[in-house]
């Protein structure tokens, strides 16, 4: 790693050219080499991560399927879900929806976060008394697997059918096959109405926690000598021609390209409202977290800048940190 290009971005944040984010940190070849906080946050202060959180269920998702508790990708989804019927909207297209459909954001109902007016936007399911039964009683927009439509609805399902399949709280299950093996020690998911999790977003973990993560996929879901995640599932999951707003999208993951120089690198990430960011750059052994309060503002994209410029810069020039 060269050093300038980031005491530059410090420099520049230092002069307000750039909003401060609450934390970044960087990590190479399995060694933290970067960390800087600002705005009275440090080390030990759990962030939440807004809806970055679902990269993780994702992975929960795929520690599931491993261990046989879910049956496949392709199993439909209100069979496992029987105990919320009858179902408002009765569609024989909803019957068709199924797990892999959750995971690409393709299950085909009413739902769309960013447009206010959806019968099935985030902010209704908030307001409603069982945000599970919410989101299975919504109208079909289309069928399923037909477009990518970003619902945080259909995230929370996907909780819920895992939550089921592993027969304990969602929390537990993620502490059990994830968190604990990572040595994550501090973790809080936030409840949803209706008893079940918030696995669409408002996880809350400490920065370097989220660093491990990034580290993980690096590792192919090895971690201690153990599996967690399995090499092919995360492969699975982050190989996508499907586009979602300005990036392709996997199972619940962003992907994109970035040039620095005429070079091209690619990324894999998790993304949150505020700026809430995991970078995962496999072919440099690259991991970046950002965490930020930038919510509902243009700066909660700030980090996808600041990435290329100098982060992904520091890591590309033949130089090392001193």
């Amino acid at each position: 790693m060269a050093r300038e290009p980031l005491l530059e971005l410090e420099r520049r944040i230092a002069a307000k050219e750039y909003p401060a984010p609450d934390a970044l940190l960087i990590a190479r070849h399995g060694k933290l080499v970067y960390e800087r906080y600002w705005n009275g946050f440090h080390g030990d202060t759990p962030h939440d991560l807004r809806s970055a959180t679902k990269s993780i269920t994702s992975l929960l998702v795929g520690a599931a399927l491993a261990q046989g508790l879910l049956p496949g990708t392709g199993t439909h989804v209100l069979p496992l879900l029987q105990r919320y019927a009858p179902f408002r909207n009765a569609d024989a297209r909803k019957e068709r929806i199924t797990v892999r459909d959750l995971l690409e954001m393709r299950g085909g109902w009413a739902c769309d976060d960013w447009n206010p007016d959806s019968p099935g936007q985030e902010e209704r399911m908030y307001d409603s008394r069982d945000w599970v039964k919410f989101v299975l009683d919504l109208p079909m927009a289309e069928a399923p697997g037909q477009s990518t439509v970003y619902c945080t609805g259909g995230v929370v399902v996907l909780g819920a059918l895992t939550e089921d399949a592993a027969g304990m709280p969602f929390p537990e299950f993620s502490r059990r096959a994830l968190f604990g093996p990572l040595g994550i020690t501090r973790f809080d998911w936030q409840a949803a109405d209706g008893g079940r999790t918030d696995t669409g977003g408002h996880l809350r973990l400490r920065p370097r926690d989220f660093a491990k993560v990034g580290q993980l996929l690096l590792n192919g879901g090895q971690w201690g000598g153990s599996q967690l995640v399995p090499a092919a599932w995360l492969q699975e999951s982050t190989t996508s021609a499907r586009t979602l707003g300005d990036s392709r999208y996997g199972y619940l993951w962003w992907l994109n390209t970035f040039t620095v120089g005429g070079t091209p690198v690619e990324a894999l990430f998790a993304r949150g409202n505020g700026g809430q960011y995991l970078f995962v750059f496999p072919s440099l052994g690259l991991t970046a977290v950002f965490t930020g309060s930038f919510y509902n503002e243009a700066a909660s994209a700030l980090p996808i800048e600041l990435v290329g410029r100098f982060v992904l810069v520091s890591a590309l020039r033949p130089a090392h940190w001193q």
